[in-house]
C-alpha cells in the first residue's frame, strides 16, 4: 500500500521507497488459449497502453489538480518483502508479481501518480492504475475468481508493511466487496491522519483491470469509477 509522508509526520514503510515504486519482474509469455466463457477475440498487447486513462482524469476522480505519472511500468511489481502477512499481499497494492506469479498472464502496463513536487512522499493524491492481459478471458475471470478468496482472506484485518530501521505501518483494512464483478475494499493507515486507500479489481475479456488510489479524502468509490472507466476502454475493443 502506498504510504503517505506527511509535513508533520514521518510515516515510514520500505514499500513506500522510490527504489521499491520501480522494483518490477518481468512476466513470461505463454501461448495464446483462444477458448473463453465468452468466446472473445482477445485484446492485443498493442491496445493496452491506450486503456489507461490519463492524468487529467484521474485528478478528476480524486479532486486532485495537478497529479502527473512518475513511473510508467511493463512488469509486475514486488513488494512481498515488505508485507509480513502474506495474506493481504493482493489489497496492499496492484499488479503484484506473487500475486500474478502462476496465473499466466502475459503482460502488463501501469503507471504511479501523484501531485507531490518531487516524486517523494508529501503528496495529497496518489494512484496506481494497471492493466494485465492473459491469453483469454477465461484465464482472465478464473484469476478473478482465485482474488475474490485472497482478498476475503485479508478482509477486516489489520496488517503492516515492514522495513529495515524504519518503524512498521500498520493498515486496517474495511471489508471486502465483490459487486457487479469488481472486488473493493478500503484501508486506512494508522497514524497517518487520515490518509485512506481504495482498492479495486476488475475484469474485461482477457484483461485484469488492477486499481490503488490513496488520498486524505475521497469519495467512497474512487477506485471502482476508475477501474470501470478503463472496463469502458477495454469493451471497445
Amino acid at each position: 500500500m502506498r504510504q503517505q509522508i506527511a509535513t508533520i509526520a514521518a510515516l515510514a514503510g520500505a514499500c513506500m521507497l522510490v527504489a521499491a515504486c520501480t522494483d518490477t519482474v518481468d512476466g513470461s509469455p505463454v501461448a495464446a488459449d483462444t477458448s473463453g466463457p465468452m468466446n472473445q477475440t482477445p485484446i492485443p498487447v498493442s491496445a493496452l497502453d491506450g486503456l489507461l486513462l490519463d492524468p487529467g482524469q484521474i485528478n478528476a476522480e480524486l479532486g486532485a489538480t495537478s497529479m502527473k505519472v512518475w513511473f510508467n511500468a511493463k512488469a509486475m511489481w514486488d513488494w512481498s518483502k515488505n508485507v509480513a502477512d502474506k495474506n493481504c499481499l493482493a489489497i496492499d497494492g496492484p499488479a503484484q508479481d506473487k500475486v500474478y506469479a502462476g496465473t499466466g498472464w502475459t503482460a502488463m502496463r501501469g503507471q504511479r501518480l501523484d501531485d507531490s513536487v518531487d516524486d517523494s512522499k508529501r503528496r495529497s493524491h496518489y494512484a496506481i492504475q494497471a492493466v494485465v492481459a492473459f491469453p483469454s478471458a477465461r484465464d482472465a475471470n478464473s484469476f478473478y475468481s482465485d482474488q475474490v478468496q485472497s482478498w476475503n482472506s485479508c478482509s477486516n484485518r489489520r496488517f503492516s508493511d515492514v522495513g529495515p530501521n524504519q518503524p512498521d505501518t500498520i493498515w486496517t483494512v474495511a471489508g471486502v466487496t465483490s459487486d457487479n464483478g469488481t472486488l473493493s475494499t478500503s484501508q486506512v493507515q494508522e497514524g497517518g491522519e487520515g490518509w485512506d486507500c481504495q482498492r479495486a479489481l476488475t475484469v474485461r475479456n482477457n484483461i485484469a483491470i488492477d486499481i490503488v488510489t490513496c488520498a486524505y479524502s475521497q469519495n467512497s468509490s474512487t477506485a471502482i469509477d476508475i477501474a470501470n472507466q478503463i472496463a469502458a476502454r477495454a469493451a471497445k475493443q
